[in-house]
């Protein structure tokens, strides 16, 4: 088979993955969703996007290569019983890093896309499968989607331990489910050409774009997961919100996707 090669030059985007929640059974106390956020950053960015973020870190922990991530900021706070690698002891300090955290997300120029599985209905239906094979699914989709709009290629990194207190590896199951989908995908998978590599893998205290995914990752959880409504919490309102991918103003299907549909009526989130 032969190949045309043209010389035009195409924009690089990287997709940093994250999630929150987990694929724990219900009846083993697992969570009511898996979230499974995308946050893209055009490669040009990053590199000022990193300086800024290590420039926060050095200023309250004189360690620019501390991890920042959604449940350390929170439990920063002094006036909290939680313990936090990144706590603070001085509730002026704490709040003067809160606003500076802020400043950053509401500022960088990054776009989200986040799936949302209600897991009792996705295994009410697929008892048997896995609900972050079918996040995955859709967030690839729509990553494909971005790039083809932005006559662009991308690349994927995830964090591959899943779980919040005992990680385990999900590495080869993504990287196979993601390898099918640049080539040879089947059923109702759809192919995804601009995305080059395979699925690369790098932990979020080695990796600040996971470290920001997370940080917006964990605000929409907490809407479903809390059952909370627009205006309820203000880190999804003022940091994730904004973010999320929408087309022609409509969020609902676009940046943010929903699975099963069955039981979003039954949520504060869409009423």
């Amino acid at each position: 088979m032969s190949h045309n090669f043209d010389n035009i030059v195409r924009a690089m985007h990287i997709m940093y993955i994250d999630e929150s929640g987990d694929t724990i059974p219900l009846s083993q106390k697992g969570k009511k969703f898996l979230i499974l956020t995308g946050c893209i950053i055009h490669e040009n960015e990053i590199p000022k996007i990193e300086g800024r973020l290590r420039e926060i870190k050095t200023k309250f922990f004189q360690n620019p290569d501390a991890e920042i991530k959604s449940n350390f900021l929170r439990y920063a706070n002094p006036d909290l019983k939680e313990s936090s690698p990144i706590k603070l002891n001085d509730r002026a300090k704490y709040n003067e890093l809160e606003d500076d955290m802020t400043a950053f997300l509401k500022n960088i120029p990054i776009v989200l896309y986040s799936i949302v599985i209600d897991k009792a209905a996705y295994w009410a239906q697929y008892p048997s499968q896995n609900p972050y094979d079918v996040a995955y699914t859709f967030l690839l989709e729509r990553f494909q989607k971005y790039l083809k709009n932005e006559g662009a290629y991308g690349i994927c990194i995830i964090d591959p331990r899943e779980g919040q207190v005992e990680k385990h590896y999900i590495g080869l199951d993504l990287d196979r489910l993601h390898n099918k989908m640049r080539w040879e995908p089947t059923g109702i998978l759809n192919k995804c050409p601009n995305i080059i590599e395979r699925l690369l893998f790098s932990t979020s205290d080695k990796t600040i774009g996971i470290q920001i995914a997370d940080l917006y990752c964990y605000p929409i959880y907490h809407m479903f997961e809390y059952d909370k409504k627009p205006g309820d919490y203000w880190r999804f309102d003022e940091l994730s919100l904004p973010k999320l991918y929408t087309q022609d103003g409509v969020l609902d299907g676009f940046g943010l996707k929903f699975f099963p549909d069955s039981t979003k009526k039954g949520l504060r989130f869409f009423s």
